[in-house]
């Protein structure tokens, strides 16, 4: 038989719920998606209406679009070592099917980051050797292609690039 402080507690604990639930009901909307599932390491999500950094057409008719700013770890347990790559990723488009890439880059942008980093992650490093980093562009370029058919990118270029290796 319940006592008169368990029937109290319960009514309490039935109102608190009602209050924090009424709350969430009023609160929800202006909850960012990616706070609300959790993001990816508490990064917050960049705005919707953030543009795209776009250079002017070329004499061949492309244009090249920052698809970001990247710095991404490399852990090899067997060899004890950490590398960090950091390097800022275009993507160039030919002018016909600039819209095309506008619009679909923005459905699939953060798809194509996490494509770009397990690229990045899946190089050897002696690829990074390469004075004008072929295959490693190459291995961004395909994974890109295969996940990501509707983006029409013709080529990727790398600017700013670094690598440290530390040795633990």
């Amino acid at each position: 038989m319940p006592t008169s402080d368990s029937k109290v507690c319960s009514k309490f604990c039935r109102q608190l719920l009602s209050a924090l639930a009424l709350a969430l009901t009023l609160c929800g909307p202006s909850v960012s998606p990616a706070r609300a599932s959790g993001g990816h390491g508490g990064e917050e999500a960049p705005a919707e209406a953030e543009a795209m950094e776009v250079t002017s057409e070329s004499a061949d008719g492309t244009r090249a679009v920052k698809l970001g700013e990247f710095s991404i770890r490399v852990y090899h347990t067997v060899s004890s070592r950490k590398d960090t790559v950091t390097f800022i990723l275009h993507a160039i488009v030919s002018k016909d099917k600039f819209e095309d890439f506008e619009h679909f880059y923005g459905i699939r942008k953060n798809k194509a980051r996490d494509q770009i980093v397990v690229a990045t992650r899946l190089v050897p490093i002696d690829d990074y050797d390469d004075p004008e980093l072929k295959k490693f562009r190459r291995r961004i370029l395909l994974r890109l292609r295969r996940s990501l058919p509707e983006l029409p990118i013709e080529d990727v270029r790398l600017s700013d690039f670094t690598l440290s290796s530390e040795s633990n």
